[in-house]
């Protein structure tokens, strides 16, 4: 029982791949980290200038209207429109569109004005009334194509780019001025909403978007960050009349013709336009700019750390180093002292030997060398001998010290005065080790806490329609790093709780997976998509990549996480808008009597 409820967290087992830790697993054989971060494809795109350069591709569409007898009106036509392959552009039907007044009408493309061409007339090739889309060649045109993006997301950023009426108004341009090239007019947002059809109620896809467009920009392009084409501007909202009555301005709700219409379009025209396939990865360059600083401070701090722990160990190998020399020092300190003093001892038994023989041997009252005198019988003075001998004895000793000296070993007591000076000197010297064991020690790192084994059981009565097969589950909880079973990265939110989300592989459904910051609530919460969106949401998972944590990561390695986890949980939150299929919770405890 405990083994299936594991796999519900994918600690051992497989049967719910879609919390992604089993994928994680794989990790140890993807290149490392400093790799995948030097990989050109994870590289973002400069969006500032991927924009400045589509700017390029975005034409201004004029329609000169005659009336029958080839007169022409007082009356033009203006839209907008992109190059989408060599000597082809695109823009909207409406914007070509002859009036019933009119008996035809010639078509002008005027190009940016950075873009180094000038205006010339173009032909119609084909029109799709019902996708309001029109197909223009313009031959001999050298500006570069736009390139599509065929699967864009909710939620992504997207800019919109053309030749608004209202400008030229307020600029004061009409007549000849309109064929001047100029600057188009850029603006910003993001895509609201996916439909299947549009205004007109024509089968045909389109997205809304927050980026601002007015009368003029029809027929321009819809761009993400990496300036490729998501749709072509096409609706606005019905709109008011300004104060003067005289300007139209648009009410917030502006539709495009979805990239994916406009590749089939083209494709029936026979046109092959350049396709991107990989998720758009861009920054603006200021954004650029500011990680690139930060990257470059971290990099710095990292090589400021590997130094200090660097004078930190050779610090330890001086000391080492000085703690034997001075051990050594006073061994040999302690050796010639031991030698000196035996040496003085050796001295004074000798001496004490020298002065035993000299007495042994010397003359005495009573031996043959002293003076004798035969004493008459009968007068007998002892009191006189005995002070003769007396006198004798003392003169001997004082002949022998006289000739047997003493000498005190003043080389040797200099040569050891010598040697205990130079070594307190060695000592008490302000070295070099000296010096650096005196700095500043470098804090030793903190060791990473260890991981906290949980057991968790199911709150039946918090969760709302759980999963039909959830029960207990355990895993090892690394709080410190967010990190589940030393592989498994959460990340940290605002509010202080553990976010993660992931795809399963058998069925469309993505799961949101919340943590309590001490793991004593576990949450999970399903959704079930529709396939061609669950494809696209989870082809664009796999382009972000999936890291693994650990409490052994440096720096550079936390930074690249954090990343990765944040731009998963942005792309998630565009796909996963809809109510959870089901939501399950656990409540988690520390294991108890762990050994």
């Amino acid at each position: 029982m405990v083994m299936a409820a594991a796999s519900l967290l994918c600690l051992t087992t497989a049967s719910l791949p879609s919390l992604g830790w089993a994928q994680s697993d794989s990790a140890e054989s993807n290149p490392s980290i400093a790799q995948q971060i030097a990989d050109s494809d994870l590289q973002p795109v400069n969006s500032t200038k991927a924009l400045r350069s589509s700017e390029q591709s975005v034409v201004r569409v004029l329609v000169v209207y005659r009336g029958y007898g080839g007169v022409p009106l007082d009356t033009v036509g203006m839209g907008s429109g992109f190059v989408v392959a060599p000597g082809y552009i695109v823009t909207n039907y409406h914007v070509i569109q002859v009036p019933p007044e009119a008996s035809s009408a010639d078509i002008y493309i005027v190009p940016h004005k950075d873009s180094g061409a000038s205006y010339q007339p173009v032909q119609l090739v084909k029109p799709w009334v019902e996708g309001d889309l029109a197909l223009l060649a313009a031959p001999g045109l050298k500006i570069p194509p736009l390139k599509l993006y065929l699967t864009p997301y909710k939620n992504e950023r997207v800019v919109s780019m053309g030749y608004p009426d209202v400008t030229d108004h307020l600029l004061n341009r009409s007549g000849t001025a309109l064929l001047e090239p100029a600057d188009a007019y850029v603006t910003q947002g993001s895509i609201a909403l996916f439909a299947s059809t549009n205004p007109d109620g024509s089968r045909v896809e389109t997205l809304f978007h927050t980026a601002p467009i007015n009368h003029g920009n029809s027929g321009g392009p819809l761009l993400n960050e990496c300036g490729q084409v998501v749709g072509v501007n096409t609706w606005t909202a019905p709109s008011t009349m300004s104060a003067g009555g005289n300007l139209d301005i648009s009410a917030g709700q502006f539709v495009a013709t979805h990239v994916s219409a406009l590749n089939t379009f083209l494709s029936s025209a026979g046109v092959s336009p350049g396709l991107v396939s990989a998720p758009c990865y861009a920054k603006s360059e200021d954004e650029i700019v500011k990680d690139d600083a930060l990257s470059r401070v971290l990099a710095a701090a990292a090589e400021a750390q590997v130094q200090r722990l660097a004078e930190q160990k050779k610090a330890e190998a001086d000391r080492a180093t000085l703690e034997r020399l001075q051990l050594g020092a006073m061994i040999v300190l302690s050796g010639l002292v031991l030698v000196l003093i035996g040496l003085i001892i050796r001295r004074e038994i000798l001496h004490r030997a020298e002065i035993h023989r000299k007495e042994h041997g010397a003359p005495t009252a009573f031996s043959d060398e002293a003076p004798s005198e035969s004493p008459k019988p009968g007068k007998t003075k002892p009191v006189r001998a005995e002070r003769v001998r007396t006198d004798h004895l003392e003169k001997v000793r004082t002949a022998i010290t006289s000739r047997v000296k003493h000498p005190i070993p003043w080389g040797w007591i200099f040569l050891a005065a010598v040697i205990i000076i130079a070594v307190a000197t060695f000592l008490i010297k302000d070295h070099d080790i000296y010096r650096r064991l005196t700095k500043p020690k470098v804090a030793a790192p903190v060791a990473a806490a260890a991981a906290v084994h949980m057991v968790c059981a199911i709150d039946k009565a918090a969760s709302s329609n759980p999963l039909s097969d959830a029960g207990p589950v355990e895993f090892d909880f690394d709080a410190i790093h967010a990190c589940v079973n030393d592989r498994t990265p959460y990340e940290p939110q605002a509010n202080g709780t553990l976010l993660r989300f992931t795809t399963g592989d058998a069925n469309p459904v993505a799961a949101r997976m919340e943590l309590a910051a001490d793991a004593t609530t576990f949450i999970r919460y399903e959704y079930r998509m529709e396939p061609a969106q669950y494809a696209a949401f989870k082809g664009q998972m796999s382009a972000l990549g999936s890291f693994r944590c650990s409490a052994h990561a440096d720096q550079g390695a936390l930074t690249a996480l954090a990343d990765n986890l944040a731009r998963v949980r942005g792309l998630s939150q565009t796909y996963l808008t809809m109510a959870p299929e089901t939501k399950t919770v656990w409540r988690c405890a520390p294991q108890t009597g762990q050994g």
